[in-house]
């Protein structure tokens, strides 16, 4: 019986795998690449020389073959575990990050809101809602009393200008003589009211800052501007009492002399807006 035992030969097994052929192994050693998966039930094999047929064909591998597979689905379930963790840390770790950049980031905008805006400190509406600056409206180009106060002698032409002048009019009428044709070239209001629409952004930063000082500034001041001969603004008025003098007026007066009309002769016109933010 011992004998019998001895002589029983090892069975020994050939796979195919990519196309190539391995073995032969042992067949202990060929039901452990069974169990790792290395072999599979499509994977043809054959023994002692005998036909290639499918692993799942072959008697008495059923059993390593479900091994196989109930090992896999097992290390599919750790390594999708263990990749799911890994995706929550990774994620954890984002979402870390982020909420630190956001807490940085509503610090400093909280600190820059508080240095500009001062909630505790009464503020003007307007400041909010600036939009596109400010608009000038009733526009009024004339001589005034006040225009009067700051006038200086009236523009006198030479003598050549004068006579051509004279010329050109015709004979002078009595009383009035050269004198008057001298006199007669005036300002002209259209044009000064073009500088007005085009130069009248200029005046919203006073604006502005008189918002920012004056938290009940109502965003609407008249103004009265005199326009010297040479062209430039000579002198301002603004009738409301607490802006009569101050940093309002001292602006708005900064601004406006930086406007240039034409030079003219004659009587200095007035000119009345509404300066209004908008």
């Amino acid at each position: 019986m011992r004998e019998m035992r001895q002589s029983t030969p090892v069975r020994e097994w050939l796979f195919k795998d990519g196309g190539q052929v391995f073995g032969p192994v042992p067949e202990s050693r060929f039901v452990e690449l069974v169990e790792q998966g290395r072999v599979g039930p499509a994977t043809e094999v054959a023994c002692e020389g005998g036909e290639w047929r499918p692993l799942a064909n072959v008697p008495g591998f059923l059993v390593h073959i479900k091994k196989a597979e109930a090992r896999a689905r097992v290390h599919a379930e750790v390594t999708g575990s263990r990749k799911l963790e890994q995706r929550r840390r990774a994620l954890h770790a984002v979402a870390t990050v982020l909420g630190a950049v956001v807490l940085v980031g509503a610090a400093g905008y909280g600190a820059w809101f508080l240095a500009v805006k001062r909630p505790w400190e009464k503020r003007s509406a307007l400041l909010d809602g600036f939009g596109d600056g400010i608009a000038i409206s009733s526009v009024q180009v004339g001589g005034s009393r006040r225009s009067l106060e700051v006038q200086d002698e009236i523009a006198i032409p030479n003598a050549q200008q004068a006579a051509q002048r004279v010329r050109r009019a015709g004979p002078a009428r009595a009383g009035g003589g050269e004198i008057e044709q001298r006199v007669l070239a005036k300002y002209d209001a259209g044009r000064i009211k073009d500088v007005v629409a085009r130069r009248q952004g200029s005046l919203a930063p006073c604006l502005r800052e008189e918002a920012q000082r004056s938290p009940e500034f109502s965003g609407q001041i008249p103004i009265e501007f005199a326009v010297g001969n040479e062209g430039k603004i000579v002198a301002l008025w603004i009738d409301e009492p607490r802006f009569k003098s101050g940093p309002l007026r001292d602006c708005l007066l900064a601004r406006l002399r930086e406007w240039n009309f034409d030079v003219f002769p004659g009587e200095r016109p007035s000119v009345q807006v509404v300066v209004r933010m908008r």
